[in-house]
């Protein structure tokens, strides 16, 4: 059974539902597509949603109860207001998950690349904390590095974007099982029901 996962290697919620979503994959066995996209640059912008800066001071303020609700639930060491978000360059981490993904890694990267943002305040667009994210999990930064600014890779990315659009994506994370959307990490119990009934 395939899912495919659309997600910002900057979005909070995308970390806040790593670990659920892992143990998701490993329950069912299930293939996943790992699909990081341009969410403020492209889905934002030809979807109606708006980057946090420019959302309304409620909005703002909730969203940061929400994260801080969410961790304390589910136990995970988060910064609501990290140092170096937004990332100045979200394109070039999500391209090095695109080029891990290319090697085999499955969702190591970016659940690094997001835990390095959201609890360890690491500048995630900064080219040696990518490197450091290559040692730490044995892949080879040169090879990743290189496949990652390449037009291949680029071509991917804006893949991915399109991709989402065209499948009324609208924000991260967001899962497609069999056409169906799931949006954000409170629908991972409903992305579970749908994948039951699919295997019943």
């Amino acid at each position: 059974m395939k899912v495919d996962y659309y997600f910002s290697i900057a979005s909070p919620f995308s970390y806040l539902a790593v670990e659920r979503f892992s143990s998701l994959i490993k329950k069912y066995n299930l293939q996943v597509d790992e699909k990081p996209f341009d969410l403020v640059g492209t889905v934002f912008s030809n979807t109606g949603g708006l980057p946090v800066p420019k959302r309304h001071p409620s909005r703002q303020k909730y969203r940061l109860i929400e994260i801080d609700r969410i961790a304390k639930k589910f136990n995970v060491p988060i910064n609501r207001q990290p140092k170096f978000f937004p990332p100045s360059d979200p394109h070039l981490p999500a391209k090095f998950v695109i080029a891990a993904c290319n090697q085999g890694d499955k969702l190591n990267f970016s659940s690094t690349c997001l835990e390095y943002l959201w609890s360890l305040e690491k500048d995630i667009s900064d080219i040696k904390v990518l490197e450091e994210i290559c040692e730490k999990l044995n892949l080879k930064f040169e090879e990743i590095k290189n496949s990652a600014l390449s037009d291949e890779i680029n071509d991917k990315y804006k893949k991915n974007s399109k991709d989402a659009i065209d499948q009324n994506v609208f924000g991260a994370p967001t899962y497609v099982f069999k056409n169906e959307i799931f949006w954000g990490q409170d629908r991972l119990d409903y992305l579970e029901d749908a994948i039951k009934n699919a295997s019943s």
